[in-house]
């Protein structure tokens, strides 16, 4: 596609929605693409678990969980599960991370107090990742201090070493632990492997990578099988993958199950081999507040002069409305920020390329680096499909506090004219 047209077009779009602030548009055919991309592989015989943080919307995830069919959801932050678990009483959540035990306890008085208007069961939808013998222990004394049963999924390292058990004794205590519960029961394993795409090839490469994953979520599976019996993973949830690579599986080896969310909008990060057939889909777009010529370092007009002639210092900047994002610019597409005053969440400046036709008002245009972060930034996303900016779709926000709020501060009043001595 061409860059100057598509930009163009969807400038035009904003204009036409009266938006004259900073915004971030989601393009919903784009969008599309890139789940049918995703079905390809889901279709295989994966189940689809939907990865929340990266796509913090209701609306947006309400969608995708309706084009994929999908009931089920990845949470990594407790304020914004439990908005989850009103919107989507029917969910099906597994905890992406594992959360101090004072947070599943903060969830259940939480619930509780709203167990007659919610017809979310924790006993049955929700899934606690476990890391560590320790987290194990905490659990399952909150468990039995509440008198119910946790659903507990155990992360296991398969490569990435970041946390989770071993193939060990240590896991298969775990294991005997939850089944010897009155209080635990086993969920599954979730096994993230974000490293594949990232190891070089004279480490043997991402093909290398992937094979050893496997053998090793292999191999907790059968330490399974073999403390529990044959038919112990049937019921199991056998969790991984990732949005850089979700395209490298096939139903071969025991994982069922792929969460996947940022590469349905591409961010800057995700600009990977895996990922070559997808489409950006989320840009921030935010007016020019001002064009001009000759950019200066303050205070040091010849030095600038000599910048410009070395091509160290454009001749072309702007300043935009707002800035400091996790982005980088798209349109003009050989826009850079620009080192003479720093960075700016205000007004930013950026460089831009001679000739760029770029004016005041115009819009400038930028991808996210991340989507989990950037996408929270902006209040409502803009919808932006077949030319027009059809919808707005408010994202994930924090419920009113529980605690009680602070007095308001008394101010002095102005005396009034009968109280003038």
């Amino acid at each position: 596609m061409n860059d100057n047209a598509y930009f163009s077009a969807l400038s035009q779009a904003l204009q036409r929605a009266d938006i004259a602030r900073p915004v971030l548009v989601i393009d919903k055919q784009r969008l599309d693409h890139n789940i049918d991309h995703l079905l390809d592989i889901i279709n295989q015989g994966f189940a689809y678990r939907i990865v929340a943080k990266s796509l913090p919307s209701v609306p947006l995830l309400d969608y995708l969980m309706r084009r994929t069919g999908s009931n089920r959801l990845m949470c990594f932050h407790l304020p914004f599960m439990m908005q989850l678990v009103e919107q989507f009483p029917a969910a099906d959540i597994l905890l992406g991370k594992p959360m101090p035990v004072a947070a599943a306890q903060r969830f259940y008085q939480w619930h509780q107090g709203r167990a007659e208007s919610l017809c979310f069961d924790p006993d049955m939808q929700l899934q606690w990742l476990i890391d560590g013998p320790e987290r194990l222990a905490q659990y399952e004394a909150l468990a039995r201090s509440l008198n119910t049963t946790l659903r507990i999924s155990l992360e296991i390292d398969v490569g990435l070493h970041r946390g989770g058990f071993h193939c060990d004794e240590h896991f298969d205590h775990a294991v005997q632990q939850i089944t010897a519960s009155e209080h635990l029961q086993l969920a599954g394993l979730m096994g993230y492997e974000a490293h594949i795409t990232k190891i070089p090839g004279w480490l043997g490469g991402p093909e290398k990578a992937l094979a050893q994953v496997q053998s090793s979520y292999q191999g907790f599976c059968q330490r399974i099988t073999q403390l529990l019996g044959e038919q112990a993973l049937d019921d199991l949830c056998l969790n991984t993958g990732g949005s850089t690579t979700y395209p490298l599986y096939q139903h071969t080896g025991p994982q069922n199950e792929l969460s996947v969310a940022s590469a349905l909008v591409k961010p800057t990060d995700f600009d990977v081999d895996t990922l070559e057939h997808h489409s950006p889909a989320a840009f921030i777009a935010t007016p020019v507040l001002k064009r001009f010529s000759q950019p200066e370092i303050p205070m040091a007009p010849s030095i600038s002069s000599v910048l410009r002639r070395l091509g160290l210092l454009r001749r072309e900047a702007c300043f935009i409305y707002g800035g400091n994002w996790l982005a980088s610019p798209c349109y003009p597409k050989e826009a850079k920020r620009s080192s003479v005053l720093g960075h700016s969440s205000n007004q930013e400046m950026y460089e831009l390329p001679d000739h760029c036709p770029l004016a005041m008002d115009d819009f400038m245009f930028f991808r996210p680096s991340q989507s989990e972060a950037v996408l929270l930034q902006f209040g409502e996303l803009a919808v932006y499909d077949d030319g027009a900016i059809d919808e707005w779709w408010p994202v994930l926000n924090y419920p009113p506090s529980e605690h009680p709020a602070p007095a308001a501060p008394k101010f002095a009043q102005r005396p009034t004219a009968t109280e003038k001595g």
